[in-house]
């Protein structure tokens, strides 16, 4: 029960605080709905302005930092909006999730946010939470090697830079000796 606080001007005038019986406390009851209810869960619509959010961080980081560190931008988002709607179909863990979205699937081909993703505890709902949660360890395996690919390139590319500097190091010495 909601209790509220009598205004002092309701108060009796004049009257000791220590001896009064005024009660300034008032026990009123739940009271009836005034406004209609919102179309959407306030925890789905924190996670759709969640996800938008990450999803225009997501490009930024694409556009400057290249797709590696976009990934992990996106990592990030599915970890967020899965950890904010709740809902048993996201995965909320870190590093997993990673996925692109089509129109009406959520990432990794799992249901969407707010929509559920049936009944938990059902032998077929722990298989496809099996199969999801393998999907989501391939598609992080395939993620990590295409950043050792990228690693290895920068790596060549930096031994080969090196060796052209000792080469030119190594002439211009030859010629002033």
């Amino acid at each position: 029960m909601p209790t509220t606080i009598a205004p002092v001007s309701d108060r009796a005038s004049g009257a000791s605080v220590a001896s009064s019986t005024d009660s300034r406390l008032e026990i009123a009851a739940t009271r009836a709905r005034q406004t209609e209810r919102p179309p959407a869960p306030f925890r789905e619509v924190l996670a759709g302005g969640v996800s938008l959010l990450m999803s225009g961080a997501e490009v930024a980081t694409h556009v400057v930092a290249g797709p590696v560190m976009a990934a992990a931008v996106h990592d990030a988002r599915i970890g967020a909006v899965g950890s904010i709607a709740g809902s048993p179909g996201m995965l909320g863990s870190p590093g997993v999730g990673v996925g692109f979205e089509t129109p009406g699937s959520g990432t990794a081909g799992l249901p969407p946010v707010g929509t559920g993703g049936g009944a938990s505890g059902t032998p077929a709902s722990v298989q496809s939470m099996m199969q999801d949660g393998q999907t989501s360890n391939m598609q992080m395996l395939a993620l990590q090697q295409k950043i050792q690919e990228e690693s290895q390139r920068f790596t060549t590319v930096s031994n080969v830079m090196r060796a052209k500097y000792d080469t030119a190091k190594a002439a211009v010495s030859n010629i002033r000796a």
